[in-house]
């Protein structure tokens, strides 16, 4: 491939992290081109991602995760619904071929410089949406996943800070106040509770890698909570967390508020899992099942039927998958941060590998409240950020045919 292919290649693997939350679809078409081209790669080349010593681990992780969705289904009642339903976790079987691509292809310079726009973008779309349009900042997507996405964006954009020149700098700081605007004007506050988790880690890397000292990694750890508490201070911040508050002491009577209707549900969730504990009722029944209460009350199983799903992700994982997909969550969620943490502490080779330290705790979050791979645009985000940091490990050419 020409340099110059490489760099379009680049600008396409660019679309999904700069664009994939201010144009409608534009992520999704980036992934599904890429995701193409990269099986037609793998077989020119000969190139089996099982065997090739950078991306097998992830192929395994996210095969696995597939398999027992797939393994769910066909031991529930198989229709074409299921299939259609499976098809929603596509972004995980081509993971393996996606993943060689990138690692062979895949620039990070290019990568962070797409990272830091599409924190910029959407900050300046959420300033837009809230102080012009009125409205929950939202971009083109529902406010949540945009709310979770730009804090990933946010922190991807500064975690390689102590390495760049100084109009990098200044780029990055610019990229994660607008991207950290996007977060707050998006009121989800799944989002606001991760904030400080994400930055407790962007220090710990920091520190990893010895870019920070230890006096210096106080005096930030007391700005950030300085900063943070500064936040919680504004008015939009203030109100959402009032208005929790309220619906957590009200949830008994009111199950059609925000957080009654999440109470509800995990209620019908924790009573369903007994049913079918290995696995579950079958990925694409969840909605079914949330809709079919075990409790004799309307308004509960009418809140349920509203949301189509349990608000949180290790629940809905329990009921539509079972204890093992609950194993494969974990296991999505846990084992890259083990592959790519030896990587750390590698000064030319530590920015991919920290990207995934920090996707894997923000997903974890996120999945406390609401779905963290519920959405086509979250799978795509996760898997392509997933797979380009296999670009950190090295090769072994001897191991890259089957």
């Amino acid at each position: 491939m020409t340099n110059q292919n490489k760099t379009y290649f680049n600008y396409l693997f660019g679309i999904i992290p700069a664009f994939i939350l201010i144009i409608p679809a534009a992520g999704v078409v980036a992934f599904i081109l890429i995701s193409a081209y990269s099986l037609i790669y793998c077989y020119q080349q000969k190139i089996n991602p099982f065997t090739n010593a950078q991306t097998k681990a992830i192929s395994f992780i996210c095969i696995l995760y597939f398999s027992v969705a797939l393994l769910s289904i066909l031991a529930s009642d198989v229709s074409l619904y299921a299939f259609k339903r499976l098809g929603t976790n596509y972004h995980f079987l081509v993971a393996p071929w996606l993943a060689v691509l990138l690692s062979q292809k895949l620039n990070a310079q290019a990568l962070s410089t797409a990272i830091k726009i599409g924190a910029i973008l959407a900050g300046i779309i959420a300033l837009i949406q809230y102080f012009y349009l009125g409205q929950r900042a939202n971009g083109t997507v529902n406010a949540i996943p945009f709310g979770d996405i730009a804090l990933l964006l946010s922190f991807f954009s500064i975690i390689n800070i102590h390495h760049e020149t100084n109009i990098q700098k200044y780029m990055s700081l610019f990229s994660f106040i607008l991207g950290c605007s996007a977060v707050v004007f998006s009121l989800s506050r799944g989002a606001w509770i991760t904030f400080p988790f994400l930055f407790i880690l962007v220090l710990f890397i920091w520190y990893k890698q010895k870019s920070i000292t230890l006096k210096p990694l106080i005096l930030l750890a007391i700005t950030g909570i300085l900063l943070i508490t500064a936040a919680e201070l504004s008015p939009q911040v203030q109100s959402r967390f009032n208005t929790m508050q309220q619906e957590i002491e009200s949830h008994e009577k009111n199950s059609l508020s925000s957080v009654g209707a999440r109470i509800a549900l995990w209620k019908i969730a924790v009573e369903t899992i007994p049913t079918h504990p290995v696995l579950g009722f079958g990925l694409h029944n969840t909605r079914q099942i949330s809709v079919i209460s075990v409790a004799e009350d309307k308004t509960l199983k009418n809140t349920s039927h509203q949301f189509g799903h349990f608000h949180n992700e290790y629940l809905t994982t329990l009921v539509g998958k079972g204890g093992l997909g609950l194993i494969s969550l974990f296991i999505l969620l846990i084992a890259p941060c083990i592959v790519f943490y030896k990587n750390l502490s590698q000064p030319k080779n530590h920015y991919l590998p920290s990207l995934i330290l920090l996707l894997s705790l923000g997903y974890a979050f996120f999945g406390l409240t609401n779905l963290a791979f519920g959405h086509g645009i979250m799978n795509t985000f996760f898997v392509f950020i997933l797979v380009a940091s296999t670009a950190s490990i090295p090769s072994n050419k001897l191991s890259m045919h089957s």
